[in-house]
């Protein structure tokens, strides 16, 4: 008997973690401020989903709580959700000024911004935080996966 439990795995929450940042990178240079914005945030929901869904492995039955908390589109809840990852962020970000900086803007993402006008330099603070080239929260992510 098959059932199908996983809707969305891991491989295809990195990919789209990457697709929604080059999303955001062509709203940026369209000058779409509130699309950029939400899209950018939503890029890091993904990757970090993506790095939880690693947790899950095949046949294991996996913790209730856990599972429903996956759920969630708070990024400061979803990084705390392993506390290894939680821990990692904070010693990097104590060693990497930009990174503290740059997850300080990032933490801040709510899904029902979607239903708000983002100004042009909350959309580009957003997406540069995210996107930064070695000290960017994305790229940081990436090195966890």
């Amino acid at each position: 008997m098959s059932v199908p439990i996983a809707t969305v795995d891991r491989n295809i929450l990195r990919q789209l973690a990457d697709i929604r940042l080059a999303e955001s990178a062509v709203l940026i240079a369209s000058k779409m401020w509130t699309g950029a914005y939400y899209l950018a945030g939503l890029s890091v929901e993904c990757a970090l989903k993506s790095y939880h869904a690693s947790a899950v492995k095949q046949y294991d039955y996996p913790n209730k709580d856990f599972i429903l908390k996956l759920y969630s589109h708070g990024l400061e809840d979803l990084l705390s959700l392993d506390p290894t990852l939680k821990l990692a962020l904070q010693t990097d970000a104590k060693a990497n000024q930009k990174l503290a900086v740059n997850w300080s803007t990032v933490k801040d993402w709510k899904i029902e911004k979607r239903y708000e006008i983002i100004p042009e330099l909350d959309a580009r603070g957003m997406y540069d935080a995210v996107s930064e080239t070695g000290s960017g929260v994305m790229a940081w992510i990436k090195t966890k996966w």
